[in-house]
């Protein structure tokens, strides 16, 4: 991985945590579930020491985000060979073939909604090497179909 997209990645991680935590917030406040208002909740996570810890959290795991959210995993197989089989196996995951080049796959996931919840690193690129099949993507969409390519190409 590059470390222009090593940097994006971690970016949309971040924005995704900073919007997760004003939407915790927001409920809070909306429902009534906040022991305090607006402003000292604000006020305790911007002017305390725990509020700098948390944001230093929050930081640190979106720098180290993109080294354990995403894999490279392999089966055993030809990508020639098993093609229609892998092919198969990505359709009813939810995935479509957007391009291929030479050794190379490329899938997508098809539905918009669940693209953009997966902040549009959705794509799992598929190699062939000598007697193996190469997945490469975001960890648990890269596991998922890891387990069901396994399961398909030994029947």
């Amino acid at each position: 991985m590059d470390t222009k997209t090593y940097l994006r990645r971690s970016a949309k991680y971040l924005l995704w945590l900073i919007f997760l935590f004003a939407l915790i917030f927001a409920l809070m406040l909306s429902t009534g579930t906040s022991r305090v208002g607006a402003d000292r909740m604000l006020g305790e996570l911007f002017g305390s020491v725990r509020g700098a810890v948390m944001g230093a959290v929050v930081l640190l795991l979106a720098a180290l985000y993109p080294k354990f959210g995403f894999t490279r995993r392999s089966v055993r197989g030809d990508l020639e060979r098993d093609r229609e089989r892998i092919l198969h196996v990505f359709a009813s995951g939810g995935y479509s073939l957007v391009s291929e080049e030479g050794h190379t796959l490329v899938f997508r996931v098809a539905s918009p909604v669940r693209r953009l919840l997966m902040q549009g690193e959705d794509r799992i690129v598929v190699s062939g090497e000598p007697g193996r099949i190469v997945l490469d993507g975001i960890r648990k969409e890269v596991v998922k179909a890891e387990f069901r390519l396994k399961s398909f190409l030994e029947q």
